[in-house]
């Protein structure tokens, strides 16, 4: 676990996960199972869209036979947490470490500008959460109005 144990489990009310080894996983971590809507997925919108995501991302990956796809995830990973996303406006890598990821071929350059970085780090970490917040604001105010639309 590279950030630490979940705090939360947030369910769908999948039945294979009712089971007493995902209730022994939860009491272990002393994390909080939540089921916001029971039996009904497509409630749970950033989840599922997540998923659909994520299966297009290892779907560009992997073989025709499609018998390689694990060993392709690390790839799709750092696709998917380097890619800016809409909601936010920045990637999950600037809004978790306060940089973007950097492709291979930049690795190659080398530009010497690093004296700074230190320092201005934490700035723009702050700038950047508090533009995320506003941006995810104006997002779900969007997506309610579309909602009630209906």
């Amino acid at each position: 676990m590279v950030y630490g144990p979940m705090r939360e489990l947030v369910m769908d009310g999948a039945p294979e996960l009712n089971g007493a080894v995902v209730e022994a996983l939860v009491n272990a971590l002393q994390a909080k199972q939540h089921t916001p809507v029971p039996y009904r997925p497509a409630l749970l919108g950033l989840v599922e869209r997540f998923h659909r995501t994520w299966k297009g991302m290892v779907a560009m990956f992997v073989s025709e036979a499609q018998s390689d796809w694990d060993r392709w995830l690390p790839c799709a990973a750092y696709a998917y947490n380097g890619a800016r996303h809409s909601g936010t406006g920045y990637s999950p890598n600037e809004l978790m470490m306060g940089r973007r990821l950097r492709t291979p071929n930049e690795l190659l350059r080398t530009s010497g500008v690093f004296a700074d970085y230190h320092r201005t780090l934490v700035r723009k970490m702050a700038a950047a959460t508090e533009a995320a917040k506003k941006a995810l604001s104006k997002d779900q105010a969007r997506r309610a109005r579309y909602y009630d639309r209906q």
